[in-house]
């Protein structure tokens, strides 16, 4: 441990967050699992959204040193502050009571003075980032500077790009937070002295998991700090839809598991559902399969679209964070024949949509129902139909063949091993036995997209076919899942 324990805007945040977390960072970091291809890519994110913020300022000065050399970029900014000719500075870094900042950007003030700025690559300004600008005020003060404004810098939902040029002024969105930020300031002094205090101790403060430990993020301890707990076979959270003042009153009364929910407390048909299922350790049928599937239409085609949002806009007609499709699997069930299938996945790095849509029309057809899982796929196919319009009437015409069976399954059967969530990952394996998502290199849709984004910018050939064919291989496991899970509801 080390003697001189000190604080960066990160561990301040974590600390305001919880205190244990903030121990773990400052000297147990290895107890959180390293980052996977989702925030990695939450990462990447962020420095390409710095950067492209950075360029809004001619002029500007980046300070070289890294946080491997903190040393060198405080001296750095110390020099390039008192030179006075750089507009702004990327990164400048400074040191107060044992608390350490790098300012994304500090832009100087042509009456004097300066703006301090945060910049995130979300869309909107966010509650937590009040207290992430208020100890970077603090610091800045702290060492003698004089500031005088402070903003959020975030993307702007609103800009559409048009595939030419991308209007810096325009892609971006700024939020003056600086009288938030001062009334901060003595709340901001108390708790780095409590945070420092704690962490001068000889062991981890003593804190029980809780709601804390989700927000306003994800705690990367939370595994760690829950490893010797004893779950419940079926907790209350299982209950689906549970309104927050019903847990609250089952929480009151010390109950944490379903089958001790009395039988007076009010909940809606399916918890009561899954209440009788839980306590029955079956299966219950509470719906008409046969009703809900007579409504499809042979040849049955199953559809899965997988999809990535890049912050900063690729595409004309796009803004940040719009889906772009680049894959889909299509699996068909002729009467009396085998199953067949097809996909189609953009490996080039320019729009994918118009192919989207051209392969996607050949593969489904004009007949039959189309199943997909979620509402997801109408979403996707009206994107398409706006932005390739000449074939917008086909889009649309397949948009009405869609056939939803996660109500089918929502309304008509519950398993005590659904867990209460009707996902397919959770709903698979429970009925079509053997058949999960567990073999897969790529498992979910998240990771689809951001290995997706990273192939595309791979210089290396083997490594992008192979995540290419990963892709392939999980959007196929998608579409045939529906067939089974289908074939599974005919059965019950």
């Amino acid at each position: 441990m080390s003697p001189n324990p000190s604080l960066s805007k990160s561990r301040y945040l974590s600390g305001d967050q919880c205190h244990l977390r903030l121990w773990y960072d400052s000297y147990e970091r290895d107890l959180a699992p390293p980052p996977d291809a989702s925030l990695q890519t939450v990462f990447d994110t962020g420095h390409e959204v710095g950067r492209l913020a950075c360029e809004r300022h001619p002029g500007g000065h980046n300070i070289a040193h890294d946080h491997r050399h903190i040393r060198g970029a405080l001296e750095e900014t110390r020099q390039v502050i008192e030179a006075g000719t750089a507009p702004a500075l990327f990164e400048p870094a400074f040191r107060h009571q044992g608390v350490l900042v790098r300012v994304d950007i500090l832009e100087r003030l042509s009456g004097g003075g300066w703006r301090l700025g945060e910049v995130k690559s979300t869309t909107r300004l966010k509650d937590v980032n009040i207290p992430d600008v208020a100890v970077q005020l603090w610091v800045l003060r702290g060492v003698g500077l004089d500031v005088r404004e402070a903003e959020v810098v975030t993307l702007n939902r609103d800009y559409v790009y048009d595939g030419i040029r991308l209007d810096l002024d325009a892609l971006f969105k700024r939020h003056p937070v600086m009288d938030e930020v001062e009334a901060l300031q003595e709340i901001v002094s108390f708790r780095v002295g409590e945070m420092l205090a704690m962490l001068a101790q000889p062991a981890a403060p003593d804190i029980s998991p809780g709601d804390h430990c989700f927000t306003p993020y994800d705690c990367p301890y939370y595994g760690h700090c829950t490893r010797d707990f004893v779950w419940p076979d079926h907790g209350i959270g299982e209950l689906p839809s549970l309104h927050p003042n019903r847990r609250a009153q089952l929480e009151e009364a010390r109950i944490e598991e379903i089958r001790d929910i009395p039988a007076e407390f009010s909940l809606t048909s399916l918890q009561r559902i899954v209440c009788r299922a839980v306590r029955g350790k079956r299966a219950i049928v509470h719906g008409d399969i046969s009703a809900a599937l007579a409504r499809l239409t042979p040849p049955v085609h199953y559809l899965d679209f997988e999809t990535f949002a890049p912050a900063i806009p690729r595409f004309a007609g796009t803004s940040p964070y719009d889906s772009v499709p680049f894959l889909f699997s299509v699996h068909t069930e002729h009467a009396g024949a085998s199953l067949e299938h097809t996909d189609y996945l953009h490996e080039q790095d320019d729009d994918p949509r118009p192919h989207i849509a051209d392969r996607l029309i050949d593969a489904v057809g004009t007949k039959g129902s189309i199943c997909t899982y979620s509402h997801y796929e109408r979403t996707v196919l009206s994107g398409l139909a706006a932005t390739v319009p000449e074939r917008a009437d086909e889009l649309a015409a397949v948009s009405a063949r869609l056939f939803d069976l996660l109500p089918v399954v929502r309304n008509t059967v519950y398993h005590p091993e659904f867990h209460g969530s009707f996902s397919i990952k959770n709903v698979l394996p429970v009925l079509v036995p053997g058949m999960d998502y567990d073999d897969l290199d790529i498992p979910d849709g998240r990771t689809a997209s951001a290995q997706y984004m990273q192939a595309l910018g791979s210089t290396e050939q083997q490594e992008r076919q192979q995540t290419f064919d990963d892709l392939r291989t999980y959007c196929e496991r998608d579409t045939l899942a529906m067939v089974r899970l289908r074939q599974a509801l005919d059965a019950l």
